[in-house]
């Protein structure tokens, strides 16, 4: 007879400070393990999501907000490694539509007033 035992080793949740949400607005721990600065936010909004993943022999660090980043940067999720990353912010595009003017509306001809004045002209 043989007989198995399983062992399942559960790891506290307490441990993670921070959580953040990934692409599929899953929240995850992006602690890190470090001491970070004060959660602050930066200027601007994170780039745009790559379309293909780059290969990189030295990921960069995790960060929980832009408080972790460099003030020209923001702490944004990468779908290539997962989870967040400082990126270097881009400021966002704002058209600026030009004044509307409203057209220029000229006085009604009041027609006893016009044949008057043409009455006058031949005078």
């Amino acid at each position: 007879m043989r007989v198995f035992v399983f062992v399942l080793m559960v790891t506290a949740s307490s441990a993670c400070r921070y959580y953040c949400i990934d692409h599929l607005e899953r929240e995850y721990c992006c602690d890190g393990g470090k001491d970070y600065n004060e959660p602050a936010e930066h200027d601007g909004v994170c780039p745009e999501v790559r379309g293909t993943c780059p290969r990189i022999s030295n990921p960069p660090d995790v960060c929980p907000h832009d408080g972790a980043c460099s003030p020209n940067s923001k702490c944004c999720y990468d779908i290539c490694l997962e989870h967040h990353t400082c990126k270097p912010a881009t400021l966002p595009v704002f058209t600026i539509a030009p004044p509307i003017t409203p057209p220029t509306v000229k006085p009604p001809i009041i027609i006893a007033n016009y044949a008057r004045n043409k009455a006058n002209q031949g005078k």
